[in-house]
């Protein structure tokens, strides 16, 4: 048996490295001949950057760089072998994974960190960058990215703003500085599975925001704000967000990198499956087994896993699901899954789940196998 592991992160917990381990033991539990390949994977959030290197084969470089909120932290983003080309994670410099929903304030974080890694990397002479939109703790429309890459946003008198989302709405102006205009030769592209717009309705804001700690009235605010910036951002950059797809994801950071940038906006997945050669390996396989931490009817809407069994359906490979959980809302045998298992089940909490999921992703792993050969 040659059994593929291409499972996402379950985050806040393990790895999507850490998950491809535990299974693989559950896999050599049941059959121990097995040729086990593993493919850890991401849609652009949380683990974008290791599971880029793990696919890649290329290398995590270590960065200092500020938080959310101008807290200094460790952050790494990955480069290729041939070194022309970074990944880098929101999520890791931005991220709102750990921070308590009570500390939760978009109003006044920052995608800071999230320039200091760019500039990181161009420094390293990369000429193009893979930006993971996922995970965010920020609305604000990119200003502080731009801003650790040389932008100054200037308000109506001519002052240079801090960069974070209760100032969108006071920006009049923009100054760009020589060390932004030598990133404009960089190509970069937005590893991203939203498509919301960066403003309006279904925009940054109003469907991000709450998640983030805004109340309704700073969602409102946060709205105006971004509106604001995308006309300042025309008038200095030349380039229309206001209507264009996924503007809006990690914030409104990718309209903002996309308004001084350009650049190509492509499904996370799309670039690590392709890096990887994933539809070859699924072809090559007998089993494919993925997952997440928690499986729900989004899933079904392009999540990882949906995306891996589609590829499997193509070429006719069984795909197994293993997720933390799998609500009621979702039928993986509907959706095409030969099997599934879930680590919360009606006799374990979902803090058991957590606090022992590589065990229990391993006993998972073995009965889904063992049932899978049984019908085989």
């Amino acid at each position: 048996m040659r059994i593929l592991l291409c499972p996402d992160s379950f985050k806040g917990c393990l790895s999507a490295q850490q998950v491809c381990a535990a299974l693989a033991a559950g896999v050599y539990d049941a059959q121990p001949g097995a040729d086990v390949l593993q493919a850890p994977l991401s849609d652009g959030g949380e683990g974008f950057a290791v599971s880029a290197a793990a696919v890649t084969h290329g290398a995590l470089h270590a960065c200092a760089v500020q938080d959310a909120y101008f807290h200094k932290k460790q952050a790494h983003f990955a480069v290729s072998p041939d070194g022309t080309t970074a990944y880098i994670e929101t999520a890791q410099a931005a991220g709102i994974q750990g921070i308590d929903k009570n500390d939760l304030h978009t109003k006044n974080a920052s995608t800071y960190g999230v320039g200091e890694l760019i500039a990181a990397a161009a420094g390293m002479g990369c000429t193009q960058i893979v930006i993971g939109l996922g995970g965010s703790a920020t609305t604000d429309g990119g200003m502080g990215a731009l801003s650790a890459l040389g932008v100054s946003f200037l308000d109506a008198d001519g002052n240079r703003l801090a960069p974070i989302g209760a100032h969108m709405a006071r920006v009049h102006a923009i100054q760009a500085s020589p060390v932004f205009e030598a990133c404009r030769t960089i190509r970069f592209t937005y590893a991203c599975d939203v498509q919301n717009p960066f403003y309006g309705e279904t925009g940054a804001a109003f469907v991000f925001a709450p998640q983030k700690g805004a109340t309704p009235d700073e969602v409102q605010a946060l709205d105006a704000g971004l509106r604001q910036l995308a006309g300042v951002y025309l008038t200095a950059f030349g380039r229309d967000i206001r209507k264009k797809p996924a503007m809006g994801a990690a914030g409104g950071l990718c309209g903002g990198l996309y308004a001084a940038f350009g650049g190509e906006v492509q499904s996370g997945f799309s670039i690590l499956a392709k890096s990887c050669g994933l539809s070859a390996k699924i072809a090559a396989a007998d089993l494919v087994i993925t997952g997440e931490g928690r499986t729900d009817s989004q899933t079904a809407f392009g999540k990882l896993p949906a995306r891996v069994c589609a590829l499997a359906k193509e070429q006719g490979t069984p795909c197994a699901l293993i997720s933390g959980a799998i609500t009621a809302d979702f039928s993986p045998a509907r959706f095409g899954f030969c099997n599934a298992a879930a680590l919360q089940t009606d006799g374990r909490t979902a803090e058991d789940s957590i606090q022992n999921a590589a065990i229990y992703l391993r006993e998972a792993a073995k009965q889904v196998c063992v049932r899978v050969l049984r019908k085989a």
